[in-house]
């Protein structure tokens, strides 16, 4: 996956609102691993997956449905937004931890 940008992580947060809290854990772990593999595609052939982008978490997560970005300080938003950082969080502890 590409570099990791504010505008990424709040973008898969928009998405996240989309569903109901229950689905966010898996929405944001596939959107992350979908972006992964988009960057591989990019990187080999030169073009953006059809569907899951150029490899960037944004590319990956406006092909989603999303909700407008509501203020900062609303608490599910907030909820969201910490989803995702937890998902990037993890994803990268099993990238630094895999052989």
């Amino acid at each position: 996956m590409r570099s990791i940008l504010l505008g990424d992580i709040v973008a898969l947060a928009r998405a996240l609102l989309a569903v109901p809290s229950g689905e966010r854990p898996a929405l944001a772990r596939r959107t992350i691993a979908e972006a992964h593999m988009a960057h591989h595609v990019f990187k080999r052939f030169g073009r953006p997956h059809a569907t899951w982008g150029n490899g960037s978490l944004m590319a990956r997560a406006n092909g989603l449905p999303q909700r407008r970005e509501p203020f900062a300080d609303d608490p599910d938003y907030l909820a969201a937004l910490r989803e995702v950082i937890e998902a990037l969080l993890a994803n990268r502890a099993v990238a630094v931890t895999a052989p």
